[in-house]
């Protein structure tokens, strides 16, 4: 940071980095040298700033409905309305997001960029700084998708999984694999086929998650009636040496137990980012939530970091984990309910929402845009 930013603008750099993105951008017509700081990723004053975001995370809260609008535009005929909020639960600011067709799914985000698929294309949305790209289509059977980001590159790249034409009536054949990089000196790029090819279906409408260079996603067990190994349970893919891997599931976790239909206990998992590593989530209603971490990716090491007692809680009050903050767990819910629970103290409390928590989703502020294209 020292060697990039002059030492005179250091002092400045320091308190511009612990404001919003949406002030930020006002000061940018303060003066040459704070719009360049400002604008310029190269300098690390972007770097800096994302790096005291990441202590504040903020969710995007979805409204259920959409407004179709035929007569608009190409591009802009159906509109979602978000709501910022952080943490805490208190609103930030409206979003609004124009697409040409129904939005499927929102990933997560990543480096202050989100990921929204509709039926044939990849959208990249930043939430603070209303911009949007729309990734070029291929026409291709999309069988799921990431994002990721390399820090020495400063680059965010977007992962499709294709189930390729000739074999989609059957499973026998790897997936196609094409990454789509967004560099500060190449904003033009378009998908790039890669050689390794992901050995298995994945979960088209579960989350991914991104953790150190890593995109991993949940094996569609269900569509496989054979798996290499019998406890593979996530297939990853590092973004920077471009190589799928398979793990196995926890030693002390029974996939048998989500076999059985018949019992009254609904049981789901989930993969998510905490501080940096990955983190495999089993809620089962009325019962618990036990969480694994991901200590040796190389050799499927997991370690149990916690199990939470849920039997006092409604099954539609604990959704999925949404981050940690301090000692406290955040779960999103079915209802309009914010669950934190406070592991060193086994203690919880709740905060209600505008609206569902059901589709909720996490990011973290950033000046990070890749393209011009703004909503």
């Amino acid at each position: 940071m020292a060697s990039k930013i002059t030492r005179n603008n250091m002092m400045i750099a320091d308190i511009l980095s612990r404001l919003p993105v949406k002030t930020l951008l006002r000061f940018k017509s303060v003066c040459k040298s704070w719009r360049c700081m400002i604008g310029d990723s190269s300098l690390g004053f972007q770097a800096l700033h994302y790096d005291r975001s990441q202590r504040k995370p903020r969710f995007l809260l979805q409204w259920p409905d959409f407004d179709f609008r035929p007569l608009e535009p190409a591009g802009c005929r159906y509109v979602y309305n978000f709501i910022s909020i952080d943490t805490e639960g208190n609103m930030i600011s409206p979003i609004q997001v124009k697409v040409q067709e129904p939005v499927k799914l929102i990933l997560p985000g990543c480096h202050g960029l989100l990921c929204l698929a509709t039926e044939t294309r990849i959208h990249v949305f930043n939430p603070s700084t209303r911009h949007l790209v729309a990734l070029p289509a291929d026409g291709g059977e999309t069988a799921g998708f990431g994002i990721g980001y390399l820090s020495p590159a400063k680059g965010h790249v977007v992962v499709r999984l294709n189930i390729p034409r000739q074999s989609r009536t059957s499973l026998s054949r790897k997936l196609e694999c094409s990454v789509f990089t967004f560099l500060p000196e190449n904003g033009g790029a378009r998908w790039r086929a890669v050689e390794d090819g992901c050995p298995y279906l994945v979960e088209q409408f579960s989350f991914p998650a991104f953790a150190n260079e890593t995109i991993y996603w949940k094996i569609d067990r269900g569509k496989h009636q054979a798996l290499h190994r019998q406890n593979d349970f996530i297939v990853s893919f590092n973004i920077r040496d471009e190589k799928f891997q398979t793990i196995t599931h926890p030693a002390d976790w029974r996939p048998e137990t989500h076999r059985q239909w018949r019992s009254p206990v609904r049981i789901s998992t989930q993969l998510v980012e905490l501080r940096g590593h990955l983190y495999l989530v089993e809620t089962a209603a009325f019962s618990y939530v036990a969480v694994w971490k991901l200590s040796d990716p190389g050799n499927s090491t997991w370690s149990k970091a916690c199990t939470i007692d849920i039997s006092k809680f409604h099954p539609s009050f604990v959704g999925e984990i949404q981050c940690v903050k301090g000692t406290e767990i955040i779960f999103n819910s079915c209802t309009r309910l914010l669950l934190y629970y406070d592991e060193k103290n086994k203690t919880s409390r709740r905060k209600m929402l505008p609206c569902s928590a059901a589709n909720l989703t996490i990011y973290c502020e950033s000046l990070t845009f890749p393209a011009t294209q703004q909503v």
